[in-house]
């Protein structure tokens, strides 16, 4: 915490001098803000907020989410697993992974909450303004909002006709139009039509097609009516429609240093766009059972390019995203004055979203072929290929690779009431009620070449090559362990009763014998439905909300006011789920199910019924005219929710509940020539919710965490034509107690060297090393150290030994990706021998080792982070021309709660640069842009990958250098 106070001492120093400057003309204009139900100046309000009017937004280039949170210090915001959104404000946001989780930071158009990542794809167009409030704001927004709220507030139409258009000609081919027009229809009507579209180039290119992706095409239209009903109300109707229809990135790139056991070694970050060995993930031994492959240690990426040109504009797919998405928002609001001193408000909303996408999700390619499990049976058998039906499109297969897609539809609609006072005494109030209904049917499925085929064996070549079709009825996993783990011979067709044929040669190549084994064991014809071609999440929520809220305000005295605020929130979680990794974990299925070769939806259902009343109080005073000081502290509650896990017994996690105590000041210097805001603020989460990555789901973690800050805003006239503007947060911040043990999924033995066994090395009973390429086990091979750990042909398992940093040896065993660690004593090794085979439905018979991390940083948190411009007019004889030069910096980040080295962020450092001209008379301008001048791009954020999928580490990125034109005009 020194460098915290030794911060806050020298910014105010340093402002201190500022307050030495001459008169100057030049006057900060206070923005205009309804965080209170109510227009307010922010400088009256006692609490944390940033606002940026449409001249701002211009001014900043802040276009969308990801503008805003390079101006905005402490805010991120990124695309997260499946069609999900991670937001955080002061380092404080939404870290579970789950269609049940509700965000802790609300995103909201015109107060009421619309879906996050929508947000993020929409972008803002013809707003008035862009509300960013910190800390908890359930008092007075009905969606309740822990870690703040992030406003838009749109354009009202106009009494008169005009409007403007404004035109943005840009670096990759960008074009990005927008207009809006008033139209007044008589005297108690006004109406306004806006409309917005971007186009532009990818930043990356597939360099095994040529083809560009990550751009963007899309489009929003939004028609605003005010009903000027009576002198006294006002109906405002609101429609707004976005579409989307491009190829942009979800997650960027995977890093990966290839490990033959682990997939990737889970101590080291790696390099960018590498797949993780098959051998450490399920798509080693799936493909060996599909029949694809002769041994599961077959490299089926080893013709992958070890790197690209450039980790962040280059990458080998299968294929390029595909992302697809409308979105439709509409809002009905009602202001009726009951009296000179009493206000009604009644709105309600609702809104519908279709998302789609689908990712290249091993983030590579090969061209190494599937030779086929009998391909070196000396048959003249062709490699496999085959036309594999994924879940949203088709195509010919012949060779490794892995898609995922996110298919979500949401409906939600929001009503609320509430009543505002205005009276001339020293009390005023704003109370209301709210209720939220949300309808929310997520699937998330990631599918493999190898489960795809296992769905169907009338897909794969042998059937009609080797079987002349005779088991084209069949598929699923027993039929193909029957036959692929039959080849090297079934001992039951050597019984009389298999008959003649069988017994002649008792393996499963034979179809007498084969047909015999499968009666034997009651496998009858059945094929998968498509979702059982891999992972599979089907999630059907409803989230019901319903609030009783509102603050009281009373002036102590002229200069001192009180804020008392009080919200009751009963919250309901109805969730629906059925997940399934293909036929190995799907606990839900019935035999029943799998004969009619239908998908059937069999969920596991839970109801999680929250309720809590929580409260804030405030109390701020002016020490002069333009001067204010004040306190806060404020609780909220996030509900709680269920774990998307697999299995028949729903796994719920608690609600989260926040305290923030805020210190702050306010304050306009120098007639008007410098704004200075700021604030100490202490957080205090328990329960905060942490996703982790365990096998085939995410397991959201309730970790309590304390997370101090101190943050400001300075806007200062340095004389009549420069303006400097600096905003900065210092965060400190410390993860504390957990309610249950958590480990590390990657490396569930906790160890700090991998000693890099390697089962080629070592004959079955035989004692001693490998050589240089395999180092010895615990012991230097005494005794207990690799005897019983025999080279398995086939792949079906494998084992690795580590060290931990206490000295303690590990054994490691990993099967179809599933990764079972364990202190390396004889009765451990001999017993994971014996128990541990996922296939057989055997898991690891260990308990994973748990990771301390208390005292850990919260990830995504960084210690410094600031923005600094500056901002100067030229006046011109016809015009004026601005110049503005800003300097962008975030510390670096943790990438997670273990606050692993390989997980940690780097800082960022973007300077942008922008030019306006305004004629004197005129109505019109023109002027240039440059964001990211450097040309630096950074690791924006990690979404880790399970140990099925080999343990990768995805990135998504920060984009390029953009520079263009820009010219509008108003009419």
């Amino acid at each position: 915490m020194d460098s915290f106070y030794k911060f806050s001492f020298k910014t105010f120093a340093s402002i201190t001098l500022l307050f030495s400057l001459g008169a100057i003309a030049q006057e900060i204009e206070e923005v205009i803000v309804t965080a209170t139900k109510k227009e307010e100046s922010i400088q009256d309000l006692a609490i944390s907020v940033e606002a940026f009017s449409a001249e701002d937004m211009q001014t900043n280039m802040i276009n969308d989410l990801d503008d805003l949170q390079e101006v905005v210090p402490g805010m991120s915001a990124s695309k997260g697993i499946g069609s999900g959104g991670a937001y955080a404000i002061r380092g404080t946001g939404s870290y579970g992974v789950g269609a049940a989780v509700v965000g802790a930071v609300v995103t909201a158009m015109n107060g009421h909450s619309v879906n996050t990542s929508t947000v993020f794809d929409i972008g803002f167009y013809d707003v008035e303004r862009v509300e960013v409030l910190k800390g908890p704001q359930g008092t007075l927004y009905g969606r309740n909002a822990v870690s703040g709220v992030i406003n838009l507030i749109t354009a009202r139409p106009a009494e008169e006709f005009g409007g403007y258009f404004d035109y943005d000609l840009g670096t990759y081919n960008s074009k990005r139009f927008t207009t809006a027009l008033n139209v007044p229809m008589g005297d108690k009507v006004r109406s306004r039509f806006a409309y917005t579209s971007y186009d532009r180039d990818g930043f990356s290119e597939n360099l095994r097609t040529g083809q560009k992706f990550d751009d963007r095409s899309a489009y929003g239209i939004r028609a605003s009516f005010d009903f000027l009903i009576s002198g006294d109300t006002v109906l405002e109707f609101t429609y707004d429609r976005y579409k989307g229809d491009d190829n942009r990135n979800n997650i960027g790139t995977s890093f990966c240093v290839k490990n033959l056991f682990f997939g990737c070694n889970p101590l080291e970050r790696g390099t960018a766009n590498i797949t993780a060995a098959p051998t450490g993930s399920t798509a080693a031994l799936s493909g060996l059972v599909a029949g694809l492959v002769p041994t599961a240690w077959l490299d089926t990426y080893s013709s992958q390019p070890a790197t690209a040109p450039d980790q962040f504009k280059y990458a080998y797919l299968n294929k390029v995203p595909e992302h697809h998405q409308i979105a439709e928002f509409t809002t009905l609001k009602l202001d009726h004055a009951l009296s000179d001193t009493l206000t009604l408000n009644v709105k309600y909303s609702y809104g519908t979203r279709d998302y789609f996408h689908m990712n290249d999700n091993d983030y590579g390619y090969t061209s190494d072929p599937l030779p086929g499990v009998l391909g070196n049976a000396g048959m003249g058998l062709p490699p496999i290929s085959w036309e594999a039906e994924f879940y949203s499109f088709s195509e010919i297969v012949d060779s490794s690779r892995t898609y995922e897609f996110a298919d979500v539809d949401t409906f939600d609609q929001q009503a609320e009431i509430t009543l505002i006072s205005n009276f001339d005494g020293p009390m005023n109030f704003v109370v209301g009620a709210y209720q939220f209904d949300q309808r929310n049917h997520n699937n998330y499925l990631i599918q493999t070449a190898a489960l795809n085929m296992m769905k169907s064996f009338r897909s794969h070549p042998y059937s009609q090559l080797v079987f002349g079709g005779q088991f084209d009825g069949y598929g699923g996993l027993p039929f193909y362990q029957t036959l692929i783990f039959g080849l090297s011979g079934i001992d039951a067709c050597q019984l009389p009763m298999a008959g003649p044929v069988a017994n002649a040669v008792p393996s499963s190549a034979n179809p007498a014998c084969l047909a015999f084994a499968l009666a034997a064991q009651g496998i009858t014809p059945y094929e998968l439905p498509n979702r059982l071609g891999g992972y599979s999440n089907d999630d059907h929520v409803r989230t019901k909300s319903t609030a009783l809220l509102g603050e009281l305000y009373y002036d102590i005295s002229e200069d001192t006011k009180l804020t008392l605020g009080i919200r009751y929130n009963d919250d309901k979680v109805t969730d629906n789920i059925m997940t399934c990794l293909g036929q190995i974990q799907c606990p839900n299925y019935t035999a029943a199910d799998y004969a009619s070769g239908v998908y059937q939806f069999n969920p596991t259902s839970v109801v999680i019924a929250d309720s809590a009343t929580k409260f804030k109080v405030a109390i701020q005073h002016n020490l002069a005219d333009n001067s204010m000081v004040y306190a806060s502290y404020a609780t909220a509650q996030k509900a709680g929710g269920n774990n998307p896990v697999i299995g028949s017994t729903p796994d719920p996690y608690a609600p989260e509940e926040t305290g923030v105590f805020e210190l702050g000041t306010k304050n306009i210097f120098a007639n008007g020539a410098i704004l200075l805001n700021a604030a100490l603020f202490f957080n205090k989460t328990d329960k905060m919710l942490f996703s982790n990555i365990e096998d085939a789901g995410s397991v959201n973690y309730n970790i309590d965490a304390e997370i101090n800050g101190f943050e400001g805003n300075l806007i200062a006239y340095l004389n009549e034509n420069l303006r400097l503007d600096f905003n900065w947060l210092l965060v400190d911040s410390e993860l504390g107690d957990i309610g249950k043990p958590i480990f590390n999924p990657l490396n569930p033995g906790n160890i700090a060297t991998v000693l890099g066994v390697n089962p080629l090395g070592y004959t079955p009973g035989v004692q001693g090393c490998g050589g240089a390429v395999a180092p010895c086990g615990p012991g230097n091979g005494g005794p207990g150290s690799v005897d019983g750990l025999p080279f398995d042909p086939a792949g079906a398992i494998s084992y690795s030994y580590g060290l931990r940093a206490d000295g303690v040896p590990v054994i490691m065993m990993k099967s179809f990706g599933f990764l079972c660690a364990a202190p390396a004593t004889p009765t451990n090794i001999l017993t994971m021998l014996t128990g541990f085979n996922p296939l057989a439905g055997a898991s690891c018979p260990f308990a994973p080792t748990p990771v301390d991390i208390d005292g850990n940083t919260v990830p995504g948190t960084p210690e410094l982070s600031y923005s600094l411009s500056l901002n100067r007019d030229f006046p011109m004889e016809d015009g004026v021309l601005t110049a503005r030069l800003t300097y962008r910096y975030q510390g670096e980040r943790e990438g997670n709660v273990f606050n692993e080295a390989r997980a940690q962020l780097p800082e960022h450092k973007f300077f942008d640069f922008s030019m306006k001209y305004n004629p004197n008379a005129g109505n019109w301008y023109v002027g240039l842009y440059a964001k990211n001048l450097a040309d630096d791009q950074y690791i924006g954020g990690w979404a880790a990958s399970s140990p099925l999928q080999g343990g990768s580490y995805f990135g998504t990125y920060t984009d390029p250098r953009t520079y263009g034109v820009t010219f509008g005009r108003d009419f």
